[in-house]
C-alpha cells in the first residue's frame, strides 16, 4: 500500500465568545455599555478573533462591535 503524506498547514482559529448583557439595563452603573464598550474593543484588538459568538447584545451594541473592528 502507498501512503500519500500531504503537508498540513496549521491554521489558528480563535473562537471568542462574550455575554454583552443588553444595552440599557445598567445605566449609570460601572456596567453600563458605555463604560463596557471601550473594555470589548481592547479585549478584541488584543485577542484578534476569528470567530466571535454573543449572548444578550442588542442589534446597537453590535453594530458598536462591527465599528470598531473597523476602525
Amino acid at each position: 500500500m502507498n501512503f500519500i503524506r500531504q503537508k498540513m498547514s496549521s491554521t489558528i482559529v480563535r473562537v471568542c465568545t462574550f455575554n454583552l448583557r443588553r444595552d440599557g439595563m445598567d445605566r449609570g452603573t460601572p456596567n453600563d455599555w458605555g463604560k463596557r464598550r471601550p473594555i470589548m474593543k481592547k479585549c478584541l484588538e488584543k485577542m484578534q478573533p476569528t470567530i466571535i459568538g454573543t449572548q444578550e447584545g442588542i442589534l446597537s451594541q453590535l453594530n458598536n462591535i462591527l465599528d470598531d473592528l473597523n476602525e
